[in-house]
């Protein structure tokens, strides 16, 4: 039976002898976070370099376009809203840019993030559509998100959705179209849409 000594010198103990004070723990989780936030980035290096590149390939929103799109809608369609966002499905945001009603711009909610997929089943039905490059169209009868709190208010009962741009795996963005009541020709009124996902998408060589 060997006599093995207790090593009270341990690194542990070490650690918690050092720690007299709250600031020395925060440091020293501080510093937990920083390696493994190293550690997970060397590690996985290849896969985030590889993702920002597909990233930057993506399309982008033509800022520049946005008022011009918000007019063509309202004076086609006859719209009662239109709702411009800028979306990241890696990240899975989806943040309001811009709001319009016929009187003009409202910035209420400007920067408002509703999250790309939710608990919404409904929302997460239509996210689907727009990823797949269609046009999901219906009746509104419940917010599927905060925002959808501000289409009611301003009279939304039907309402179609675009991708930008209008074609599959490339979303980076998303138009929303309220009526206050359905339109007599929603196919038509899917044709101008297009027109407008176009007019908002800006290639990247």
């Amino acid at each position: 039976m060997s006599d093995e000594k207790i090593n009270h010198n341990s690194l542990i103990e070490k650690v918690l002898g050092y720690v007299d004070s709250p600031f020395k723990l925060f440091a020293i989780l501080l510093m937990a976070v920083f390696a493994f936030v190293g550690y997970f980035v060397w590690q996985n290096q290849a896969i985030l370099i590889g993702a920002y590149k597909e990233q930057k390939k993506l399309p982008s929103i033509a800022e520049d376009r946005v008022e011009d799109v918000a007019a063509h809608l309202f004076k086609n369609t006859d719209a009662a809203v239109v709702a411009i966002f800028k979306v990241n499905p890696m990240f899975g945001t989806r943040v309001l840019y811009r709001a319009y009603t016929k009187q003009g711009r409202e910035k209420e909610h400007d920067g408002l993030d509703v999250g790309l997929f939710t608990s919404n089943v409904n929302n997460n039905r239509d996210v689907v559509a727009l990823m797949a490059g269609e046009i999901p169209c219906g009746h509104y009868k419940t917010a599927q998100s905060e925002i959808g709190l501000w289409y009611m208010e301003k009279g939304m009962t039907y309402g179609c959705r675009i991708g930008v741009p209008p074609e599959p795996g490339k979303l980076v963005g998303q138009i929303t179209v309220g009526w206050k009541e359905e339109p007599p020709d929603v196919d038509q009124y899917r044709v101008l849409l297009q027109i407008a996902a176009t007019m908002l998408s800006r290639s990247k060589q």
